[in-house]
Formats: C-alpha cells, sequence, structure tokens
C-alpha cells in the first residue's frame, strides 16, 4: 500500500483511509479509479467538491463516506449512473455491498467501518493487478458482491445466538463473498482464533481468503488446460469437499504439514490451499509495497544476495510482466523483510507479524499464483518433484 501527499503547501502526508488533510483540512478521498487518495475542494454555491486541476468536475461524498464515515468514497457526479430502484450515491468500493449490517444496532456501525476498511484495501491491490473487478450492476453472472450481516449479540461479543437469525457463515459462493460481522470484533475474533488453533487471524486475511476462491473461478476453472495443471501444484480439486471438511475437523493437519503447506487450514482441501496461498501471495506483495513506499532497506546477512526492497519492481507498479522482478527474487527479499518484520514486533511484546516459513513446496504454489494473475502460466518451470 502506498501513501499519497496532499496539493496543500505543507504537502501532508496521506494514508489510503484518510478522510481529512490534517495540515490544511480538506476534504481527503478516493474517486472511482480507486488508484490514488487526494484533495478535494467544496464549491459552497453548487455543494459539490471539485479537485484543483478540474474544478469543472462534479463530486460528491459516498453515501456511506457522508452518512457513516465509515469509507472514504468520492463520486464523479459527472459520469455517476444510479443503479435502477436505489435512490443512493455510492463509491468504487461501495458498490460491491449487497447487504450491509443492521444499522438501527448502533454498535454495528463502528464494525462495519473496520469491514469497509480491510475490504478497500483488498479491491485497492487487486485493481493495481488489473485483475478483473465487476460488481454484479456490470456483471450479473459473475460479478463480485459482498454481504457483512451476523447471527449473533453484538453486545456480548457474538457470544449470544439471536432469535430468528439463519446462522452466518463466512465463505465464498460463485461471487458472492460473506463475511460475519463476529470477524470485525477483536474480542470474537482472538476467541475463534484461539479455539481453532490457528497463528493469524485477521480481517483483511478473510477477504483475501475469499477473494482468492472467488479469482480461482475466474482464472483457473474456465479453461480446462489450466485447471488440470493447477492440480499438479494444488491437488485434484474433485476431491469432496465437505468429506475433506469433516476428515480435517476430526483429525487435524498431517504431522508434517510444514513441509508442503502454507497452514494448517490449507491441508483440508485444494480449494483451501489455493485460497491460502493467493491470500499470503496479496499479503507479501502488499507489505513489500509499503516498506518500499516508505524507502525500509535491511538486510538479515554480511553478504546481500537478496534485491534490496527499493529495486524491486512489484507486479502492482509495473505492468509488463517481463519488467517484473522475478517471483524467486520478491520471495527471497520477503524471507528477510520478514525476519525484520517479526523481530521489530518483539521488540514491542508483540507477536511476531508473519509467523510462517516458505518451503519450497509453498514458494512454487506462491509462483504459480504469481503466473496466473498474469496469465502467464505457459511460461511457469517444469515441476521436477511431486507438490502435495
Amino acid at each position: 500500500m502506498k501513501t499519497f501527499k496532499c496539493d496543500c503547501e505543507n504537502h501532508q502526508i496521506l494514508f489510503f483511509e484518510s478522510k481529512t488533510c490534517v495540515a490544511c483540512e480538506r476534504v481527503v478521498g478516493v474517486d472511482d479509479n480507486f488508484n490514488k487518495v487526494e484533495t478535494y475542494n467544496l464549491d459552497k454555491n453548487n455543494g459539490y467538491y471539485f479537485k484543483t486541476n478540474q474544478p469543472e468536475v462534479h463530486y460528491k461524498k459516498c453515501d456511506n463516506n457522508a452518512n457513516y464515515q465509515v469509507c472514504n468514497g468520492m463520486v464523479n457526479m459527472n459520469t455517476f449512473e444510479p443503479v435502477p430502484n436505489k435512490d443512493e450515491v455510492l463509491c468504487f468500493a461501495c458498490r460491491f455491498n449487497e447487504t450491509i449490517p443492521d444499522l438501527s444496532i448502533v454498535e454495528h456501525i463502528p464494525l462495519w467501518k473496520k469491514m469497509e476498511v480491510a475490504k478497500r484495501r483488498a479491491i485497492y491491490t487487486l485493481k493495481a493487478l488489473s485483475l478483473p473487478l465487476d460488481n454484479i450492476q456490470q456483471n450479473p453472472k459473475s460479478g463480485l458482491s459482498f454481504d457483512f450481516t451476523t447471527d449473533r449479540d453484538v453486545s456480548d461479543h457474538f457470544l449470544t445466538k439471536l432469535d430468528d437469525q439463519e446462522t452466518v457463515f463466512t465463505g465464498h459462493d460463485s461471487g458472492h463473498i460473506t463475511i460475519n460481522l463476529a470477524e470485525a470484533d477483536e474480542v470474537a475474533r482472538s476467541h475463534t482464533k484461539h479455539a481453532m488453533k490457528e497463528q493469524y487471524r485477521t480481517l483483511l486475511g478473510h477477504f483475501r481468503h475469499e477473494l482468492g476462491h472467488y479469482y480461482f473461478e475466474k482464472l483457473i476453472a474456465k479453461s480446462k488446460k489450466k485447471h488440470e495443471l493447477c492440480k499438479k501444484y494444488f491437488g485434484d480439486d474433485d476431491l469432496d469437499y465437505q468429506e475433506a471438511l469433516k476428515k480435517h475437523y476430526e483429525n487435524g493437519a498431517p504431522q508434517n504439514w510444514t513441509d508442503h503447506f502454507i497452514s494448517e487450514y490449507a491441508t483440508m482441501h485444494p480449494y483451501e490451499d489455493w485460497a491460502e496461498t493467493w491470500a499470503h501471495y496479496m499479503h507479501i506483495i502488499d507489505t513489500l509495497e509499503t516498506a518500499k513506499n516508505f524507502n525500509i532497506t535491511g538486510s538479515i546477512r554480511d553478504t546481500v544476495d537478496t534485491e534490496n526492497l527499493g529495486d524491486l519492481k512489484l507486479p502492482q507498479s509495473s505492468y509488463f510482466f517481463s519488467s517484473q522482478t522475478s517471483i524467486t527474487s520478491i520471495l527471497d527479499t520477503w524471507m528477510d523483510f520478514a525476519v525484520i518484520l517479526n523481530s521489530l514486533n518483539r521488540s514491542m511484546g508483540m507477536n511476531d507479524a508473519y509467523p510462517f516459513v516458505l518451503t519450497q513446496s509453498v514458494r512454487t504454489k506462491l509462483s504459480f499464483i504469481h503466473h496466473a494473475i498474469h496469465d502467464k502460466l505457459d511460461r511457469m518451470p517444469e515441476l521436477t518433484y511431486e507438490i502435495k
């Protein structure tokens, strides 16, 4: 994730979630291009906002921005096309929402904001990678949509089941992603994390995992050739999913799971291995972009074999595949940087930010994800050993 700067005389730093510049106090937001945080001026004569260099283009705050402060979206009213039978003005990211939490329960609103922050970060990276990204109004058959809802009571950190509410499972179904609002509650999520004996459980991780399932359908499942190749790396996804799920929760992960998988949950079924690996690929390239943005450098070796962070040409910043740093070099650099990142956390008395090991099997799967995103699976090297 990059940072941005205000065009005021202080050139104040702006973060992806910024809503105002702390120096000049003007409104800050992201338009439908969804690639830059910018400053907006208010025209008091007509009530619209405008960018300094484009005064003729009129903007309004997204309804969710103006009414609930859960996003910082700005909508270009010169090009805005309302959804039929809906009296709302929504920004690029909010148009993906099919269901939002029950806002008559005021405690839901700050949790919804956390959901939106994670969702927007996940979408930003997808858009930077030029992945197909349509909502269901644009593409009713295979567009992307989100449900943010819950089946439990927020007042006790989602312990009590609500009457007459169907159980809400976080998951993906043909482009429709459901995230239980309980995942935005720190207490509830921590309880689940410990109950499931997980090393890592975050809102952003949930979004990236479920989006991994969506992009499996978009990038792999529609091509017989790509699907068969994918099975060589992730296993046969024709295996009965419910049976695999039952076996996983009864017996747990295999004893040697760390040799071939990024997480215990990845061992459950090839679909979950893909989704977990996809999520980690997104974590890695986004965090490296953040480090590069702040000119963070460092090495754990006396002789530096890995590429300097500042020299990396990451996938989201280099349009042509051939001009990007190789996935091998990206992962080598990440391994070094993860040690530094974890050491910084330990210095603050916190758990490791990235408590995972990238074995050769896992690196190969990450490479497959990398090549699939860029539609370059024909450039994957021949496998010289079996991936499990």
